[in-house]
């Protein structure tokens, strides 16, 4: 029932997708902050296939639904990126299970990357700089998933002054405040962004457990979130500084139902309360020391710690009061996650001639699991025990992680460049140790000043395992080391295409992949809320995966509109040998997708956002015979074709956004922000159901949508 609620809850609320504007590059430099660069000049100019680079002021002119923009759902708009089920921020990069993807927050692993099962995300959009998001042609330095990296960067404090922002939406608010501790050479950025919907909730449930006095029924649920960043920066001297940053991120949810009985004297005879609390967040921290030697040699030096937990807990109480003794019922189920990595990473950029770039470095990691699993129900019947049962269910593993690798970009001529990279990854764990060698390679032929073709190839290794039973991104999941019995993870990816300019201001980006995955691990078992962890090698099983598409992405700009039009069309295929024999389609299968994002500034106080988005549905297993019972059997027997073997409704909707800027008479700025989410009201099916027709012999399928048209509206101040 708690499990039904919460997803019914996911449904109710959303965001929506951000459009990202973006200017040219100087230099290319992903290990330092992520540079300002346009779709057009980024394509063409650099190396790697599947690289976005989108700039953080983009993010705080875009569109908004809740009060804030979002970062992964940004990333769900690009060609490639499946996007799973809606208002969720799940990443299903080229075919990936949504589990391989690096989070990297200022060169930190981030585990729990989103809020409230990924309605929001954790990346707090006043203080990103910028954004590298790969797909494919992967360099040496990035290692440990198997579809994507999306590395995200913050920015230093001003040296000079003090502002900073503060947003107010219709479920949270944001502050955000920036300035020197010494002038000129130490600075601050702090920014805090906190949900209220526990504060709207609470009246709310007050207001209703008054009307239902007189039946005893109570009801109260509260949930909020937090984010907060602080980055200090302290410029040792000119070619020498340091970063400190943290961040911290929780939530909090609670749902308490109680229900009370009467006698016909008014007197209490039972009492049912049922009591559910989830808590789970992130904790990260960080020192960076980067320091330039000479012209030609740079250094980072990164010292680290990132910490995932959640923690769920279900009570059920119930009590029966007669005269002469009371039955009782208890029942407790507690659901705990850790994961702590410690490390240490250096990396370093040597220009030894102006026609080389050579990175080096290696890092290390020290991860800890600690899931744990228990279960109490105590039952009395007439005051004789009737069950007293208690289980626990926990383990406890480390993992060392390795990685060293070192990669070259080449200018080889004035038309064609390569960056040529290997990557040595270890990783030990219950005295079993896997290592890979995982090569890198990308080409880059410049055809003329406007055209470009590009071709890549890298293998990837993920040592660890999201162990879940569901496919929603929920705190009950939990991450596992591989084992003698599971093999890491591994990927190799091809990717090639032509980038060009055309006149106008526009461009037009065709690449094709081709990926193939081993040691993907599949639940089989019966629903479960809370995965298995006792022999859970034995629960989930492994196979292989396929994925292979084109990616097509145009776009126009100018200095007040840009207009920009996104299509992927993929097939993602799995074959798991103990649950079904031969290949079959993903449930994220989607053949078609179509965005097309556009944003036009009427004038300096207004501006209008709009963005489609279409694709084919998901997939889903439903049975396509049914034999009827035989005699003397209860029950018929259903038959399968294969796994995945239906196509859901398609899937589309519309957005609308609009900014209103308001100067203030100080010179600060004012921004209000309209944002219509599913602004036709497409009810489009969260999932489905098949049902067996008794009248007309057959099966029908049901799809159950609750998301109608969601207006939104924030007001931010910038002073």
């Amino acid at each position: 029932m708690t499990g039904r609620f919460i997803i019914i809850l996911l449904g109710l609320l959303s965001v929506a997708t951000v459009s990202a504007a973006q200017e040219s590059p100087e230099r290319i430099d992903t290990l330092t902050a992520a540079t300002v660069t346009s779709a057009i000049d980024r394509n063409i100019n650099f190396t790697q296939t599947g690289l976005t680079k989108i700039d953080g002021s983009a993010f705080r002119r875009g569109f908004a639904v809740f009060s804030s923009p979002d970062v992964l759902k940004t990333l769900q708009t690009l060609t490639g990126v499946s996007s799973g089920t809606e208002m969720l921020s799940n990443l299903y990069v080229h075919g990936g299970d949504g589990s391989d993807n690096l989070f990297l927050l200022d060169g930190v692993p981030l585990y729990q990357i989103c809020h409230l099962g990924g309605i929001f995300s954790s990346f707090n959009t006043d203080v990103v700089k910028g954004i590298d998001f790969y797909k494919s042609g992967f360099p040496a330095r990035y290692g440990g998933r198997t579809s994507s990296v999306v590395d995200v960067a913050t920015k230093d404090g001003d040296f000079k002054e003090y502002h900073g922002t503060v947003g107010v939406g219709l479920l949270d608010g944001r502050l955000q405040f920036e300035g020197p501790i010494i002038k000129d050479r130490t600075s601050f950025n702090v920014a805090m962004r906190r949900s209220w919907i526990d504060v709207i909730s609470a009246p709310a449930c007050a207001i209703v457990n008054a009307m239902n006095k007189d039946t005893g029924d109570k009801q109260n649920f509260g949930y909020s979130f937090t984010d907060l960043n602080a980055r200090v920066t302290h410029r040792l001297n000119p070619g020498s500084r340091l970063n400190a940053n943290f961040y911290w991120g929780n939530d909090g949810l609670r749902i308490t139902q109680e229900t009370e009985g009467h006698d016909q004297d008014g007197s209490l005879s039972d009492i049912d309360i049922e009591d559910t609390r989830f808590s789970w967040g992130n904790l990260l921290g960080s020192l960076n020391w980067q320091k330039e030697f000479s012209d030609k040699l740079d250094m980072r030096l990164l010292g680290f710690y990132s910490g995932s937990r959640s923690d769920i807990r279900m009570n059920t109480t119930m009590e029966y009061y007669r005269a002469d003794y009371t039955d009782i019922f208890r029942q407790d189920t507690h659901n705990r996650n850790r994961v702590n990595d410690g490390g240490v990473s250096a990396d370093f950029n040597w220009y030894p001639h102006h026609n080389h770039h050579i990175r080096f470095g290696g890092t290390y990691i020290l991860h800890s699991y600690s899931p744990s699993h228990s279960y109490s129900q105590y039952d009395t019947d007439s005051g004789v025990v009737l069950t007293d049962i208690s289980k626990n269910d926990d383990i406890h593993s480390f993992g060392n992680e390795m990685g060293i690798y070192a990669e070259d970009e080449m200018s080889l001529t004035r038309w064609m460049k390569v960056n040529l990279g290997l990557r040595y990854s270890l990783y030990e764990a219950e005295e079993k140790i896997w290592n890979y060698f995982e090569p890198r390679a990308a080409l880059k032929f410049q055809v003329s000043p406007n055209v470009g073709i590009k071709a890549s190839y890298s293998e990837m290794s993920q040592f660890s395992h999201l162990v879940a039973a569901t496919y929603i991104d929920l705190p009950t999941n939990s991450w596992l080391p591989s084992t003698s019995k599971v093999a890491p993870m591994r990927s190799r990816q091809v990717a090639g295409g032509i980038y060009g300019r055309l006149p106008h201001n526009m461009h037009l980006n065709v690449e094709g992949w081709y990926k193939t995955m081993s040691n993907l691990i599949e639940y089989k078992g019966m629903n479960s809320f809370f995965p298995p962890l006792t022999d859970w090698e034995d629960d989930f099983k492994t196979g292989i995966g396929k994925s292979y598409g084109l990616e097509v992405d145009f776009g126009y700009e100018t200095e007040k509109t840009s207009v920009s039009a996104f299509y992927t069309l993929s097939w993602n295929w799995r074959k798991f040998d103990d649950i079904w024999p031969d290949w079959y389609l993903d449930r994220n299968d989607n053949r078609h997708k179509i965005t097309v994002v556009a944003n036009h500034r009427f004038t300096e106080k207004f501006e209008m956002y709009a963005s489609w988005n279409y694709h084919t549905g998901n997939r889903m297993t439903v049975a396509s015979q049914y034999l009827p019972a035989e005699e003397g059997a209860w029950t018929g027997q259903f038959l399968y074709e294969s796994p995945n073997n239906a196509k859901m409704p398609d899937y589309h909707r519309l957005d609308v956004g609009f900014n209103f800027y308001r100067e203030t008479k100080r010179g600060n700025m004012g921004v209000w922000n309209l944002s219509v989410y599913n602004a036709y009201c497409r009810i489009n099916p969260l999932y489905a159901s098949v049902v067996k027709d008794k009248s007309k012999l057959a099966f029908e399928g049901l799809g159950i949508g609750i998301i109608p048209i969601v207006p939104t509206f924030s007001y931010t101040f910038r002073f």
